[in-house]
């Protein structure tokens, strides 16, 4: 049996423990999302549910790990936090959270920053865009190029990525159209967790991961779709970029989990960037739910997820500073 990309012998008794773990955290996972965070749940219970549940403070990380760096910062209207937990980081992260386009803040995202900052060796830069349904489309778009334009002349020549998970990774993607239709300079690449890219959910695996997936279900993509397109075309490569034309984009990394809904919203933006010459990877969680990675890191397929995100990493820093189209890359 492969761990962690070693060969391990484990004894019968140990292999059931490891199913054991496995199967429990999965459906303790699916059993808590899908009791708080319902379909039709009012979207500002569930926003404070998700504070509540993931928030913690800057003096609770710092006890903890004192080295760790927390920092302010303010691009036009949009406050952005960063965090670094390494001396010397090695790259800048545009992370751009989860929840839906109605939940998550940079205080709920702090232990996940925290942790991509020392698995990466960087700083990462979470900005606490506008949410729906108070602020449909355009806004988390909008606040979302706002903090690149802050964030990528931070440190000059200091490689730069995006990231984001599930929202926030389809947000990535409409921010990468944008930025390559007005000749911007993008990042050298992105890595997208679970990232919805199809708010029209027209996707195959909605329907045919329907007994798989441990919480979403359609109803749950079409009421929350809604609170964030509002009036706004839902097939809109800005809205939904599963449906834009990816050519002249960095290298992308997506990763989804084998029975989640979102399964093809990865699968569709790979088949669309192979299409246009668009370098792209797509690492699938056997047996896995949304965001696995990030939300169960103890489990060995998430260790072989951060693994490929690894190396995925270590292919853009050999590669170097480029261009994509006559687009540079910070």
């Amino acid at each position: 049996m492969f761990l962690s990309g070693h060969a391990v012998l484990l004894s019968p008794i140990k292999l059931e423990m490891v199913a054991l773990t496995h199967w429990l955290s999965l459906r303790g996972y699916g059993l808590v999302t899908s009791t708080l965070f319902g379909a039709a749940t009012p979207p500002l219970r569930m926003r404070a549910r998700f504070e509540r549940l993931a928030r913690v403070s800057r003096s609770k990380i710092q006890r903890r790990f004192p080295r760790v760096s927390f920092g302010d910062h303010t691009a036009g209207q949009v406050p952005i936090e960063s965090v670094c937990a390494v001396e010397s980081p090695a790259r800048i992260v545009l992370y751009l959270h989860g929840g839906a386009f109605f939940m998550g803040s940079p205080a709920s995202y702090r232990s996940r920053a925290l942790r991509l900052s020392y698995r990466w060796n960087a700083q990462i830069f979470v900005p606490d865009y506008r949410l729906a349904p108070e602020h449909p489309y355009p806004a988390a778009l909008d606040d979302a190029l706002t903090a690149w334009q802050l964030v990528s002349g931070v440190r000059p020549g200091t490689p730069m990525l995006f990231a984001g998970d599930s929202a926030g990774g389809g947000l990535c993607l409409s921010l990468l159209v944008k930025l390559r239709d007005a000749g911007m300079a993008m990042p050298r690449g992105a890595v997208l967790f679970s990232p919805w890219t199809d708010l029209a959910v027209s996707g195959a695996s909605v329907d045919g991961n329907r007994d798989r997936d441990l919480w979403f279900t359609r109803r749950h993509l079409e009421i929350w779709s809604a609170h964030y397109a509002a009036a706004a075309d839902r097939r809109s490569p800005h809205v939904s970029p599963v449906f834009a034309d990816l050519s002249g984009l960095p290298p992308l990394m997506l990763l989804a989990g084998e029975d989640e809904l979102l399964l093809d919203d990865a699968l569709r933006v790979r088949d669309a960037a192979e299409r246009v010459g668009t370098r792209v990877r797509v690492h699938v969680g056997r047996g896995m739910q949304h965001d696995w990675p990030l939300a169960l890191p103890w489990l060995d397929e998430s260790r072989r997820a951060w693994s490929a995100v690894s190396a995925f990493i270590d292919e853009l820093a050999a590669t170097g500073r480029g261009t994509h189209n006559g687009t540079p890359s910070a």
